[in-house]
């Protein structure tokens, strides 16, 4: 990699982790506040709806903390998808089935630029790269290629989202073909000609620049919150399906899966609205507060049970 493509890489690393900082700053706040909360008696008697405004807040800054890690690393995959080394044809010949892409020597500009990145954004847990109709051409770490059970992705959400829309995807939990855990991929479409994408244009693909990222990071993020001990914090993603949350789901609900998409809370977040409900879960009213999660074309939520 460049001398100038390394300082961009740093330069955005070091921006977003400004920004990260100052949050983290906040919740140092809203951590504090609660903390008077749990211990002044009189607090304790004041109902959700007085409340409600520092509830919101909190809901606000962890939806705009998710937005903000989702940003930094798909603005790294969108500047490495620029470089020659990335926007240059694959070689599709070099692909051997039993390797689930090609070999560990092979392309080796391609491998090191996916090396790169690994190295400066830790969100990411693998970089990859896949042909226009679905194959995987390579993947770094090459042990995670070496682990994984299938050769195609067409099927993929990420992949059909990125084709569709012609930008940058943000697909749905999915369990990792190489790993076997839950996690989420964000994919960069590729084109020979830079004025290529648009919806649906298929004509100038080359191939998908991708990442993913497992979950361990964001159960990290809201299990580091001083919630109170009756509030639960949840980032779902658009299926409803459980990023993290700040403790066991259990605790909300007797069921081992509960099922998020029947919670008119959830069905507002799909629809780009922020606000708050009381909702019965396992019969028992809750009060939610909540608020999208917005990535281009993509709509994750977070939502504040008590």
């Amino acid at each position: 990699m460049s001398l100038n493509i390394a300082i961009s890489f740093m330069f955005i690393i070091g921006s977003v982790s400004l920004l990260i900082y100052e949050n983290n700053g906040l919740f140092q706040t809203l951590n504090a506040q609660d903390d008077v909360l749990l211990n002044n008696d009189s607090s304790l008697q004041t109902n959700e709806t007085e409340l409600l405004p520092y509830k919101t807040v909190i809901v606000q800054l962890l939806a705009d903390q998710l937005e903000t890690k989702l940003n930094k690393s798909a603005a790294i995959l969108e500047i490495a998808s620029t470089l020659p080394q990335i926007s240059t044809l694959p070689n599709a010949s070099l692909i051997d089935p039993s390797l689930h892409g090609i070999p560990k020597d092979a392309d080796i500009v391609k491998r090191q630029i996916a090396q790169n990145i690994l190295s400066v954004d830790k969100d990411f847990e693998r970089i990859f790269y896949i042909l226009p109709n679905g194959d995987m051409y390579f993947e770094e770490p090459y042990f995670k290629q070496e682990n994984l059970t299938i050769n195609n992705f067409a099927f993929r959400d990420y992949f059909k989202g990125a084709i569709s829309t012609g930008q940058t995807y943000l697909g749905n939990v999915v369990i990792s073909p190489s790993s076997g855990l839950p996690n989420f991929n964000i994919a960069v479409p590729l084109y020979s000609d830079k004025n290529s994408g648009n919806t649906n244009n298929t004509e100038n693909l080359i191939g998908l620049f991708a990442g993913d990222q497992g979950l361990s990071t964001y159960y990290k993020l809201l299990q580091s919150l001083s919630l109170p001990k009756n509030e639960i914090a949840v980032y779902v993603d658009s299926n409803g399906q459980v990023i993290s949350s700040s403790v066991s789901l259990s605790d909300i609900s007797n069921q081992n899966q509960f099922d998020f998409r029947a919670l008119q809370s959830f069905k507002d977040v799909m629809n780009n609205k922020s606000g708050h409900n009381i909702e019965k879960i396992d019969g028992k009213d809750r009060f939610i507060v909540y608020a999208p999660i917005k990535f281009k074309s993509t709509i994750w939520g977070v939502l504040l049970i008590s």
